[in-house]
């Protein structure tokens, strides 16, 4: 009897241990899944606060480093039939910039047309693919790597480029460290597409912007010129013939030169926007006013009081707003007067502009409703209101009420 109480109790301890042991590992899983998650979590903030490649692929491939091990690591983009390698880690890999022909690396070819992540367990193994990883890998230090694997970067169904990963252990690029190096690639994917969609829109963005400055020149500073130069000749010719008569042609010259330099001002503020922080918004649209009234011989009337005690964000939205209103009202306008207010009412920040000119039916097309558009969304942006009244051959009013 005392034999097998003896016998139950080594049994009941054996399977005690055992339990430790599995609660233990169950501990130690869910830590690591735990660790797992909380890195692609900031993987993913990472991604929706940085908008520069290089060095969000590389804090990316230091945060999976954390999960998943690795000697060398890189992160590479396909360009038609070349692959762009964007971020590395370890010595010995071929820097940033690098274009590597695709049909040098029949795997990643494979990889990238099956969409399925390719990893060899042993690259010192006497196959075919570790023969053909070692060729690829001779001349990125080779030595002392045990296995290897590469997932491919998907986006929208399609590859975009890889992630490679080598390690000094055979054996180490488990089913589940793949799986969490494929979570890593999927996210690399979308900071890649996301940081060439923003390039693309900030160049369209600089394209539009070159374009509308060029039609400024064109309409303003360079006819503004023309004037100078005729009036001038003018004037040259008089002092010879008639001194006394000069001095009408001189005149027309100088209010042109002044016009230019008005116009000249505005354009170059209108290029530099910080300056809002040191000049204000009421010098801003001051500016604003004087170059609508000398390129177009508007009456323009301003009202403003104090500097508005808001952040430099609400200024620059007001100060586009005003921009673009004053576009409108020399384009397609026709006003002979202009009244430009800013006040402070009520705890709210009020800009108004309105003309006396043509007007339109805010309910059909009419040009410059794109703007109208652009100057609606800056205004909601802001935490404010936007609204217009216009009717054939009353003007135009806008107003932008914003909270304090």
């Amino acid at each position: 009897m005392q034999e097998e109480l003896q016998k139950c109790n080594a049994e009941l301890a054996e399977v005690n241990a055992a339990l430790r042991e599995s609660e233990h590992r169950l501990e130690q899983r869910v830590e690591e899944r735990t660790r797992e998650l909380s890195t692609l979590l900031r993987v993913s903030h990472n991604i929706t606060t940085t908008l520069e490649l290089e060095p969000l692929l590389g804090l990316m491939l230091d945060e999976l480093k954390e999960v998943v091990e690795y000697r060398l690591a890189s992160v590479t983009f396909l360009e038609e039939d070349e692959l762009v390698i964007l971020a590395v880690r370890g010595e010995g890999m071929q820097p940033p910039g690098t274009r590597i022909p695709l049909s040098d690396h029949v795997n990643t070819r494979s990889m990238l047309l099956k969409r399925e992540p390719v990893f060899v367990p042993d690259l010192n193994a006497d196959t075919p693919l570790a023969e053909r990883m070692r060729h690829n890998l001779a001349e990125q230090n080779f030595s002392g790597l045990g296995s290897w694997m590469s997932a491919p970067l998907v986006f929208r169904d399609k590859s975009i480029g890889g992630l490679a990963l080598a390690h000094p252990e055979i054996n180490y690029y488990t089913a589940t460290r793949v799986e969490i190096a494929m979570a890593f690639a999927n996210q690399a994917a979308t900071a890649i597409m996301n940081a060439r969609l923003f390039e693309q829109t900030r160049q369209f963005a600089a394209l539009e912007e070159r374009q509308k400055l060029a039609r400024e020149l064109h309409d303003s500073v360079s006819q503004s010129l023309y004037g100078i130069a005729l009036g001038a000749r003018t004037a040259r010719t008089l002092l010879d013939r008639e001194p006394i008569q000069a001095a009408e042609p001189l005149d027309y010259v100088l209010s042109l030169a002044d016009a230019g330099l008005a116009e000249m001002r505005a354009l170059i503020f209108e290029l530099r926007p910080e300056s809002l922080q040191t000049e204000g918004l009421v010098a801003a649209l001051g500016k604003l006013v004087n170059a609508l009234g000398a390129r177009f011989q508007h009456e323009v009337a301003l009202e403003a009081g104090e500097e508005p005690d808001v952040s430099i964000d609400v200024k620059e939205c007001l100060y586009r707003i005003a921009q673009e209103a004053m576009n409108n009202i020399a384009k397609h306008a026709h006003a002979t007067h202009v009244e430009v207010n800013l006040s402070n009412a009520g705890g709210e920040l009020l800009l108004s502009i309105s003309d006396d000119g043509a007007g339109f039916d805010t309910r059909a097309e009419f040009p410059g409703h794109l703007g109208m558009h652009t100057m609606r969304e800056r205004a909601e942006k802001a935490g404010g209101m936007f609204t217009i009244e216009s009717a054939p051959n009353s003007g135009t009013r806008i107003r932008v009420t914003i909270p304090r």
